[in-house]
């Protein structure tokens, strides 16, 4: 347990802040005590590592700019075991950054100086989230879908993804029969709203059923639904 534990009541979710400057840590602390949330703190990613291999905790903010070990790191490290949601603090804004980030695990982002009821929303939106997400595994058309171990086979055979790609195949395998629309896939996966233009969601889904179906050609497994988004097919 970190020396810096601010407990609120045993049932409360336990948020760690991973956060070097310490005035930036203590108001978060304030504010998110006050809305009854246990909060644990840490300066390194080093300890954060650590503390989160030893005891999930139900969200990590972590900061990017973390001295020796920094938060994309962090994320890389942790993220293969860590099922819950990671909501990275960043100095500013940039796609290159995020991309980053994404590819290493992280769930949302919020540019620094951070908007205390914003930064509230995002907390209990990623927490909302992560209880609705089954997690375990899938059994779906011919695909088995580990979560816990991110892992995917088909007739015994393992097919290698992306974490990005994996999780794009999580949402849609795990609503599978249902359609995912593409503004919510906007959301989830690039913490951002469609203006009706943008295709990176289109050539994530372009990429992810091509490698698909290089291993089962006679399989549709994600069906386009025109205006609205993608099924992936049950059956």
């Amino acid at each position: 347990m970190p020396e810096n534990t601010y407990t609120c009541a045993a049932h409360c979710p336990t948020l760690l802040i991973v956060e070097d400057d310490e005035r930036i840590a203590k108001l978060l602390i304030q504010y998110l005590k006050s809305e009854q949330f246990n909060v644990d703190w840490l300066t390194t990613g080093e300890e954060a590592v650590k503390y989160i291999q030893s005891t999930p905790p139900d969200l990590v903010i972590l900061d990017l700019m973390l001295p020796k070990m920094d938060g994309v790191e962090v994320c890389q490290a942790v993220r293969a075991g860590f099922d819950n949601s990671i909501l990275m603090l960043t100095a500013h804004e940039g796609d290159i950054q995020e991309v980053i980030a994404l590819n290493a695990g992280v769930d949302d982002f919020l540019a620094k100086p951070v908007r205390i009821h914003v930064l509230l929303a995002r907390i209990n939106a990623l927490l909302r989230r992560q209880q609705r997400e089954p997690k375990g595994e899938l059994f779906v058309s011919d695909l088995r879908i580990d979560h816990d171990k991110r892992a995917v086979e088909r007739a015994n055979k393992h097919i290698v993804f992306s974490e990005s790609e994996f999780e794009l195949l999580w949402i849609l395998a795990s609503r599978a029969g249902s359609i995912v629309k593409r503004d919510e896939l906007f959301h989830l996966l690039l913490n951002k709203e469609y203006d009706g233009l943008d295709r990176s969601i289109d050539m994530r889904v372009s990429k992810l059923r091509k490698k698909l179906t290089d291993e089962n050609p006679n399989n549709e497994y994600i069906r386009t639904i025109r205006q609205l988004g993608y099924i992936f097919v049950k059956d």
